[in-house]
């Protein structure tokens, strides 16, 4: 199998051995995670498309891969040429995942999955789907062996513990916190499934997922014990003996669904269907002794509030990263002025080398997105040696990019205005900076949700009816996820924002092979205090590095827009000039110098 083609024919022909009609596959593993392992990367090698959050269906008649908003012009490209039908998730006219099932399968058929792969959630609503044809889904493997001959293992890196003095609290303590989560929802167990929830209750971390440095694992807590199941060898004994004295025991990772099946006391278990693979959540519903009882997991609320100790980590890990951000712009700007040949792909590796001169990096925090000019547009493009633009002086250079360090993780964009600009680039510029300065300022009262913030963004947009097909932020995980949850800027997010959640600030403007544009900060939720109409709350920058304002229109900014970039500024320079050599204090003057009408 060489050809896109050739593999969506063998999944076909593995499905019709099987005795079903269709396949279908998703971008998930058994741990819901974004950004997955190549060992189950199996619907990028079978469809050639390489963005997330996708699904694969393939029946008798035909193929089809919804991506959304953000993959809709990758997917285009990467699916032109072969069987697959690119659907673009959301649009107008274009079928849902569940629609496509009930008018490509009839009754009596069967639609296969690995149900180890898919949310119970996802599985269950697929499935009723197909009932209402009189047709099933049936969880059952027949792509693993498929790729078997180049699949990659299971990652099994080396395993270590964070300090107190990183995390702020231990896992005993974090596991107390749990116990009482559960009460409150009147449950007894907890199967921990997502891979940076393990992480933050056990202060458990690894390198088994590229920018990501979690550990491949589950853990199962009751109110009196803790497992953890992770591959034999992976803990160095010292670090297990630092568990086991707080009350964490160890299995091997593929001992949870025996585990589960052989618990023979009654237990009322906390299960997230969203984030429970439905080969975990079926095992749970097998067991007579335990009752399954759907809830949210209460680690997901725990870890995204950060501690007094974390916080102040993650400030000290935001200024590395904007040293060396200001060292790597200057290097761009030096390589440009003096006529340098640069592609995208050489961005990458000028930022490595600047991050990598701070103390503590780790590795990035995702892969780097370098998009020039049209590029841009692609939310997710990503830029490889051979197959990349080169970089002009005019237009914009969007680079997205963030590290992983001791003390925390980081991500940041930042567009640059590298030589003449259209007046669509300005604008389009100026009214995203807008959009960013909209959130920024913004106050509210502490029943507002992520949904409600969102629109503080999108409301200089708006005006000229321009809008972005993605949220306006994320939350950021502890040296863990660089997306994490429960609070989200985006519509239908409804998680309360309390002091201490972590955001990402991130409207932008993207206009297909025009322009991409993005102005990401990472702030954090503080308290404002009280007064007659309740209790307030803000935002303050946790990013420190300057925002490129020659393409900005000054005019169309208000005094109190203004106001927020020279006082940002400010604080740019005043907290990243003690690190700095006097001749980069002179070049970050020059760029955080106060602006006027």
């Amino acid at each position: 199998m060489n050809t896109t083609n050739e593999k969506i024919a063998a999944l076909r022909a593995a499905a019709r051995a099987a005795g079903a009609e269709g396949v279908m596959l998703v971008t998930s593993d058994p741990h819901s995670s974004e950004y997955l392992p190549a060992h189950y990367t199996s619907l990028n090698w079978f469809s050639g498309f390489t963005g997330e959050n996708s699904t694969l269906i393939v029946t008798s008649a035909g193929s089809a891969l919804w991506s959304d908003g953000r993959f809709y012009i990758q997917a285009d490209r990467q699916l032109a040429g072969t069987e697959i039908q690119s659907m673009h998730a959301g649009a107008a006219g274009v079928p849902t995942v569940e629609e496509y099932l009930k008018s490509h399968l009839a009754a009596g058929q069967t639609m296969l999955t690995d149900g180890s792969c898919m949310p119970a959630s996802l599985f269950a609503r697929y499935g009723k789907a197909l009932a209402e044809v009189g047709a099933k889904l049936v969880s059952q493997d027949v792509v693993s062996p498929l790729w078997a001959d180049v699949r990659p293992a299971l990652p099994d890196t080396p395993c270590f513990l964070l300090s107190q003095e990183q995390t702020g609290s231990s896992p005993a303590e974090k596991l107390t916190a749990v116990r009482e989560k559960l009460r409150q929802a009147g449950a007894t167990a907890l199967a921990v499934t997502q891979l940076d929830c393990v992480a933050w209750l056990l202060d458990l971390r690894a390198h088994d997922i590229p920018c990501t440095p979690l550990a491949i694992s589950y853990a199962f807590v009751t109110m009196d014990r803790c497992v953890l199941f992770l591959a034999a060898g992976r803990l160095d004994p010292d670090s297990a003996d630092v568990l086991a004295a707080n009350g964490v025991e160890l299995r091997g990772y593929e001992e949870l669904l025996p585990f589960v099946a052989a618990l023979d006391s009654d237990e009322t278990v906390l299960v997230e269907q969203d984030t429970t693979n439905y080969a975990l959540y079926a095992a749970l519903q097998a067991n007579p002794h335990l009752t399954v009882k759907d809830g949210a997991d209460p680690v997901t609320a725990l870890k995204g509030v950060k501690n007094a100790t974390e916080l102040a980590n993650l400030k000290e890990c935001h200024i590395r990263d904007g040293v060396a951000m200001v060292r790597f712009q200057m290097d761009l700007e030096q390589a440009l002025a003096e006529g340098k040949p640069l592609r995208e792909a050489d961005i990458d590796t000028m930022l490595h080398r600047r991050r990598a001169e701070q103390p503590g990096f780790d590795e990035e925090s995702f892969f780097t997105i370098a998009a020039y000019g049209p590029n841009a547009a692609m939310m997710h493009y990503t830029a490889h040696p051979g197959a990349d633009s080169a970089i002009e002086p005019h237009g914009f250079l969007l680079v997205d990019c963030g590290g992983q360090y001791d003390c925390g993780t980081t991500d940041i964009t930042r567009t640059y205005a590298l030589g003449p600009l259209t007046d669509n680039e300005r604008k389009y510029y100026t009214w995203t900076l807008q959009g960013h300065i909209g959130i920024a300022r913004a106050q509210w009262l502490d029943y507002c949700t992520g949904f409600a913030l969102d629109s503080f963004a999108r409301g200089p947009l708006w005006q000229h009816r321009i809008n972005y097909r993605c949220g306006t932020g994320h939350g950021v995980g502890f040296m863990g996820n660089v997306h994490e949850g429960p609070q989200s800027l985006r519509p239908r997010n409804d998680i309360v924002f309390v002091p201490g959640m972590t955001i990402t600030d991130e409207p932008g403007v993207y206009e297909t092979d025009e322009v991409g544009i993005r102005i990401e900060n990472e702030l954090v939720c503080v308290d404002r205090g009280e007064n007659q109409y309740g209790h307030w709350l803000g935002f303050e920058p946790m990013t420190y590095v300057p925002i490129d304002l020659t393409p900005v229109l000054v005019d169309e900014l208000s005094g109190a827009e203004i106001e927020w970039i020279n006082q940002y500024h400010k604080t740019v320079y005043d907290t990243l000039a003690p690190r700095l050599t006097e001749a980069e204090r002179a070049w970050l003057a020059q760029k955080t110098a106060p602006i006027a009408r």
